[in-house]
């Protein structure tokens, strides 16, 4: 019987179906993340490509399926020998190996020098040439070790599933938040990288840039506005601070253990009548709190005395100001009587 019979007897033994494998991460998954237009190799495949859309929203994939004994180079987005490639998915038994080939081709068992794979139905059989025999992918038979020399056995790949699909280096914005991005290694590891204090990640450069200016993923959640009220990068500020929009608000910067600013630091605002006092890091009366915005903030249809000028007054309407006067020669103005009086008036919130 010759050995091209024999093999195709051991293969006809040994079609058990195997169940073809689930992608871990779908094509869909992965193009989403990726810049556009990028190659990948498709999950659980070493012959098969992908070029993902010009847009995340987009469908326009291209695809393509490599030449019989090639294996797809995803770091050089082109088909080769599948003894000069190395396929991540196979070397971690990951990978359907029939999926996309004819019924009763033969392919080599990476794991297995003298064993081979017959596809049937799309589905994996595995078996073995008889003894002192190796499978010879070329000639899809089983020879004398004389005639072919088995393949060195490269250690199994850990690598993040979205990492075994695209190029070693590759950089895409991480999709939960615009500040933070991620690469994956020579090694095939997933990184995940922080922009730094004041930058975030653009998707049309793929580059951290100012928060300002940056275009972020369109899946990824927009960029909350910065506050700066508690300093800046190596002067930082802790505690109780006044805010700069009214006399009423304070903020509450807390100490960051890498000590940057607090970049969200609580907001309050002190309860009606009442100013914050920065000196005192409390709420006190309004007339004791010296505030040079504009003290109208919770009054309507009333007058307040004004920062500077205790003869001076404003008139306020929905808490805003809307028109000033100034009481006669010698006179001051007295926000509780509301009015003016010869009466020396000193409240703090109006004092030079």
């Amino acid at each position: 019987m010759c050995m091209r019979t024999t093999l195709i007897l051991l293969a006809a033994i040994a079609i058990a179906a195997v169940p073809s494998k689930m992608e871990t991460l779908s094509v869909e998954d992965i193009c989403k993340q990726m810049p556009p237009n990028i190659f990948i190799l498709r999950p659980n495949t070493c012959d098969n490509w992908i070029q993902c859309p010009s847009a995340p929203s987009a469908h326009d994939y291209d695809e393509g399926i490599c030449a019989f004994g090639l294996y797809f180079n995803k770091e050089k987005n082109r088909c080769e020998s599948s003894e000069d490639v190395t396929c991540p998915f196979e070397n971690i038994g990951n990978v359907n190996h029939c999926s996309s080939k004819k019924d009763g081709t033969f392919l080599p068992d990476s794991k297995n020098c003298n064993g081979y794979i017959f596809c049937k139905d799309g589905q994996e059989a595995y078996s073995s040439c008889p003894k002192g025999l190796v499978f010879h992918p070329k000639k899809s038979s089983c020879v004398y070790s004389s005639e072919y020399q088995c393949p060195k056995k490269t250690e199994n790949l850990i690598a993040s599933p979205i990492c075994n699909s695209v190029p070693h280096g590759t950089v895409f914005a991480d999709i939960t938040d615009c500040t933070k991005y991620q690469q994956c290694a020579e090694d095939g590891k997933l990184k995940s990288l922080q922009c730094s204090e004041g930058q975030a990640f653009n998707y049309s450069t793929l580059n951290c840039i100012a928060r300002k200016q940056t275009v972020c993923h369109p899946l990824a959640p927009e960029l909350e506005p910065e506050i700066e009220i508690c300093g800046t990068e190596g002067s930082a500020r802790e505690g109780y601070i006044a805010d700069d929009q009214s006399c009423r608000g304070y903020y509450i910067c807390a100490k960051q253990k890498d000590g940057k600013p607090d970049r969200k630091p609580t907001h309050l605002k002190c309860q009606q009548g009442y100013f914050f006092d920065n000196a005192t890091w409390s709420c006190r009366d309004r007339l004791n709190v010296k505030c040079s915005l504009d003290r109208c903030e919770g009054m309507d249809n009333k007058y307040v005395n004004v920062a500077g000028d205790c003869s001076a007054y404003a008139r306020c309407k929905n808490g805003v100001t809307i028109a000033s006067g100034k009481c006669d020669t010698n006179h001051f103005f007295d926000e509780r009587t509301q009015g003016c009086t010869p009466q020396n008036i000193s409240y703090i919130a109006c004092s030079a």
